[in-house]
């Protein structure tokens, strides 16, 4: 079993840890409930990023796949995948390369954490090399 972690999930725990330890500091000096918003805005998206950003990722074996993201999990077993492609989530200044899913059943599963930035036409290497390698561990389980 390989699991692949992005890269940016040391980000999103950097970024969890300061927001937790700010809600602390804040959370000190409260001398009334109205001033726990801060602590409340601050402290829910710190922990959630802090406990959830060192699972993030992707598991792949000869069983399937099991993907880890900010607020869910989902394993497909590879009969139920057909391919693992890379789709492009456009936006208005950059678009983003985000590995997808496309299921026997007629849907699709992206993985949204997994996803790379890109400027222009070129692809985001990261993206396509790991698209390639599930494409590639999907076929070995064929």
């Amino acid at each position: 079993m390989q699991k692949r972690r992005p890269l940016g999930a040391i980000g999103y725990f950097l970024m969890g840890g300061a927001c937790l330890l700010i809600a602390v500091v804040l959370a000190m000096g409260v001398r009334h409930v109205v001033h726990l918003l801060p602590v409340v805005i601050l402290g829910v998206p710190g922990v959630v990023l802090t406990f959830r950003a060192p699972v993030f990722g992707v598991r792949h074996g000869p069983d399937g796949l099991r993907y880890s993201g900010l607020l869910n999990a989902r394993s497909h077993a590879w009969t139920d995948i057909r391919e693992v492609r890379v789709a492009v989530v456009s936006g208005t200044v950059y678009s983003s390369d985000v590995p997808e899913l496309v299921l026997t059943s007629g849907g699709t599963d992206q993985l949204y954490m997994l996803s790379g930035h890109s400027f222009g036409r070129t692809r985001n290497r990261r993206v396509v090399r790991l698209v390639a390698e599930l494409e590639a561990a999907r076929a070995a389980a064929s």
